[in-house]
């Protein structure tokens, strides 16, 4: 197990968790307003939106992709920090930088999932994921990622040493391959001109459908925080952890 480490400036760009409840739940196009004035003290703004979303389909012809646009209702938080999102059967909370701490997001998650069953007489999970969005600006016009990342591409002598742009990946199994994580780091565009930027993805979520209870979401969502939490450690290296905490100066004895 990782280090526990506690960051002043994590790089945490957005933090997602996301329910989706089994097609045999009953819908009703009233429960987005219902859910909402359970939840409008904490998310006081209403918006509704259109999302568009890849699907895999089972057919007669086997698996086939589908883009499906379906509308969502966001509950947003004063500071439009965090959110809500509801679709049918579908449950979503995120929160943008600045990242709050682990404990204050576990329970969002948890106010707007007691709140969802309370309307929704939803009695298992389909599949959830954790997902961290991490957004790292290096301040150097030239960075060699072997510097600054334990996870990274590999790039042979004979290719060009600075890539244009890239993206690597991997995905692992848990707990019996239960739940799954992908990883991916790309590059980004920087805020600072002469800096450097890259997204470290990391999506832990649910492989088999249904087989966590509807009481045993809050075991998993700590489970999920943690390997996400020791994966992030495990893909970065000291230089990139000075950038992420402050670190008090010791003053210097006179000569």
């Amino acid at each position: 197990m990782a280090e526990i480490r506690k960051y002043v400036n994590p790089p945490a760009a957005e933090v997602i968790c996301e329910f989706r409840f089994p097609e045999d739940i009953p819908w009703d196009m009233t429960y987005p307003g219902m859910l909402y004035s359970h939840l409008k003290d904490t998310y006081p703004k209403r918006d509704q939106r259109y999302v568009r979303e890849v699907v895999m389909l089972l057919g007669p012809e086997g698996l086939r992709e589908e883009l499906l646009v379906g509308e969502r209702s966001i509950f947003l938080a004063e500071d439009e920090g965090c959110a809500v999102q509801v679709g049918p059967r579908l449950l979503s909370v995120s929160c943008q930088k600045p990242y709050v701490h682990w404990e204050a997001f576990s329970e969002r998650i948890h106010g707007a999932f007691e709140r969802f069953r309370e309307v929704v007489s939803a009695d298992a999970i389909g599949t959830m994921n954790l997902r961290y969005v991490n957004l790292i600006e290096i301040p150097e016009a030239e960075v060699t990622l072997s510097d600054y990342f334990a996870f990274y591409p590999v790039i042979p002598p004979e290719l060009p040493r600075v890539p244009a742009g890239f993206i690597t990946g991997c995905e692992f199994s848990f707990h019996d391959n239960r739940d799954n994580c992908r990883v991916e780091l790309t590059d980004a565009v920087p805020e600072s001109t002469g800096h450097n930027a890259f997204l470290l993805n990391i999506d832990y979520f649910l492989s088999e459908e249904k087989s966590i209870p509807i009481d045993g979401v809050a075991d998993w969502l700590e489970i999920a925080h943690t390997h996400v939490r020791d994966i992030f450690e495990a893909c970065i290296r000291d230089t990139l952890r000075d950038l992420f905490t402050i670190r008090e100066e010791v003053p210097v004895a006179a000569r």
